[in-house]
């Protein structure tokens, strides 16, 4: 499972080094290769047998209207990035400019995902979500 908080630069051409203890996860429950979406103001990156299991359970289902708008959205941000042989992605310019991605980047573990913010939007996120009169509520609804 992933897990943590990684705070990485952005190279000239858009690549992004993942945490040596992501590559660990990848390396040994995974294979090489994740796919990238838009979600929200971030991108989420699911290792390709995770987001494979997702397709096949959407697909098992009939979809709603909404629901297959938002899959057609999903859909078409789908960027399949492997990592390069130093740990890398390089994430198209597209998903950066809808996530505003520039130069820092938090990489977060959310189990069987990760996501990719940028530095100030994560930090502007993270402290509603602390703020937030929820928060309490709604980590005891997590089973913490």
């Amino acid at each position: 499972m992933f897990r943590g908080r990684f705070q990485h630069n952005v190279d000239a051409k858009g690549r992004v080094s993942f945490p040596a203890r992501f590559r660990e996860i990848l390396a040994n429950n995974y294979e090489d290769r994740l796919i990238l979406i838009t979600y929200l103001r971030c991108l989420r990156a699911y290792p390709l047998t995770e987001w494979i299991a997702f397709e096949k359970s959407v697909s098992a289902r009939p979809l709603n209207l909404a629901q297959e708008r938002m899959l057609r959205s999903i859909m078409a941000s789908v960027a399949e990035c492997p990592l390069d042989r130093q740990g890398r992605i390089l994430i198209p310019q597209e998903l950066r400019d809808f996530a505003g991605i520039t130069k820092e980047v938090v990489l977060v573990g959310m189990l069987k995902r990760i996501e990719i913010w940028d530095k100030a939007r994560f930090e502007e996120q993270d402290a509603q979500v602390l703020e937030s009169e929820e928060a309490a509520e709604v980590a005891t609804q997590l089973g913490l």
